[in-house]
């Protein structure tokens, strides 16, 4: 494959060739394409490959358009122009063909990308990082900002920990922003290397432009230490990351500054990284034997806490039943917790509180409340406190409880105590395995046989049914091992499984 800047050049040509209306169709049908595209390596398979993938897009301008987007691979868009190019220089009725509006508009739309893509691999970083200077600009369409409004703001890393740092408010006008504040200062070398490091890591891959039109903008220049300096630019709704971390985050957090634009513009909702519900319940019971003269009642005390932990990922259940008597439960799943956290909409959080109404009446002999601790990434923490019954409880706050139910119910309270584990006895070879079968909507089971040992109960079996032997899918509900001279139906009066149940067998592809 030729290098990128031969790639550029030949898509830049043919892009205005094909997009100027004087370029006649010898020019675009004659053997020049060709030498060019083979030159670059680029193969005639008649656009099998790239219909393999994208199907009509292959040949259709608007189909290509929809996934335009998508592409990626240089060689593969290459090799459909090529194809695509041969098509009208050998097999259309007429080589005048190409000229139509819908065709030159495919060609277009694909040696754009072509070149688009080219060029990201001709910027991406190379060498080792000394300087990352980052201009970041947040005006976008709409009613200009307040002359007081910061705007723009421009920040300098350098690999020793030297930082530069000045804002900028709208002042009077696009052209005459006024300096509001800036810094220069130092932090730790070691944070700054982890910073240029993993900037330099992303943009050393591949890149493309994203732009939208009612955003700000980013502009950035990584200078390596033989003095190259890579530019790059985008709209200020990047979401880069590297090992998991977002990079507008590391930015900010390394320099000590929540207020940094960089590459998200800052807007992108707080995250939920810690949430602790505290329940208490306090209940006074009458004995039926008085305790002494002067105690009428006793007091049961007893709480719970659920923790969810980003940075630990775990999940933690305790239960203080009363003195003496707790109860833990600890669960670590990768990514389980951290999905529990994303799913909670940090400016929402759980929604409204409706509250009670005033004649709501409460038992005087027990009290249930709860607190509710949240822990942000970046904002204050958040308490909410209240009676622990549905309108004082936060509106959301069902959902969320269904979701961590259904997290612990899952993971259930494993085999040692499970009598199906331990009660089960081993097969011997001459036993005959008798599997209880239930089928949709029966509430009878009935006896298969098994033929192999690797059918257990939950899963679902082709079992012959009725006198025509007719296959239907069945669940089994129990398995049992039994001897010969034990069975509890006549071997010869007792039908055997048929296999396992498919995708297919539940999802029939259709005819």
């Amino acid at each position: 494959m030729a290098d990128m800047k031969q790639i550029h050049e030949f898509a830049v040509k043919w892009y205005d060739k094909f997009r100027n209306k004087k370029t006649t169709y010898i020019e675009l049908v004659d053997h020049y394409m060709a030498d060019d595209c083979e030159a670059l390596g680029f193969v005639m398979d008649c656009g099998h490959a790239f219909s393999e993938k994208y199907g009509k897009a292959a040949n259709d301008f608007e189909a290509l358009e929809r996934i335009i987007g998508e592409i990626t691979d240089i060689p593969l868009l290459g090799s459909a122009i090529y194809s695509r190019w041969r098509y009208f220089n050998h097999w259309a009725y007429s080589g005048e063909e190409i000229l139509e509006l819908k065709n030159r508009a495919w060609f277009t739309m694909a040696l754009s990308r072509l070149g688009e893509l080219a060029e990201c691999h001709m910027k991406r970083f190379k060498g080792t990082p000394q300087k990352v200077r980052i201009v970041s600009n947040n005006i976008c369409y709409g009613p200009p900002p307040e002359p007081d409004d910061e705007v723009e703001q421009h920040i300098t890393i350098n690999a020793d920990g030297r930082i530069w740092f000045s804002a900028y408010n709208f002042g009077s006008g696009f052209d005459g922003h006024e300096k509001s504040r800036s810094k220069i200062y130092k932090i730790e070398k070691e944070s700054a290397t982890k910073v240029l490091n993993s900037i330099a890591r992303y943009f050393s891959t591949e890149y493309i432009e994203v732009f939208a039109t009612d955003i700000g903008e980013w502009e950035m220049e990584i200078t390596n230490t033989e003095g190259d300096i890579y530019k790059y630019r985008g709209s200020l709704i990047a979401d880069f990351e590297v090992d998991g971390v977002d990079l507008s985050d590391m930015v900010r957090e390394a320099v000590e500054m929540d207020d940094l634009y960089v590459f998200d513009g800052n807007n992108k909702p707080d995250r939920v990284d810690r949430v602790t519900i505290d329940y208490h319940r306090i209940t006074k019971m009458k004995p039926k034997q008085p305790i002494s003269e002067t105690v009428e009642y006793v007091t049961w005390d007893y709480t719970e806490r659920l923790v969810l932990d980003r940075k630990s990922e775990t999940l933690e259940h305790i239960q203080n039943i009363g003195s003496g008597c707790a109860v833990s439960r600890k669960y670590y799943v990768q990514g389980g917790v951290e999905g529990l956290l994303n799913d909670i909409d940090a400016d929402d959080l759980f929604g409204e509180i409706e509250g009670n109404p005033d004649d709501a009446v409460d038992n005087p002999l027990e009290t249930i409340d709860y607190t509710i601790t949240v822990d942000f990434k970046k904002g204050p923490q958040r308490v909410i406190q209240g009676t622990y019954d549905k309108k004082a409880l936060p509106e959301l706050w069902s959902d969320f409880a269904e979701s961590v139910w259904q997290f612990m119910r899952f993971y259930g309270m494993g085999e040692i105590l499970n009598p199906a584990v331990y009660e089960k006895v081993k097969r011997r070879r001459t036993d005959y395995i008798y599997c209880s079968v239930e089928f949709d909507e029966g509430y009878k089971s009935y006896y298969y046989i098994a033929d192999e040992d690797d059918i257990s109960v939950g899963d679902y079996v082709i079992v012959p049914v009725g006198k025509d032997n007719h296959h239907s899918a069945a669940a089994v509900v129990k398995v049992e091992y039994f001897a010969e001279e034990d069975v509890p139906l006549p071997l010869d009066r007792t039908k055997h499984i048929i296999r396992k149940c498919t995708d297919e067998d539940f999802d029939p592809p259709e005819e």
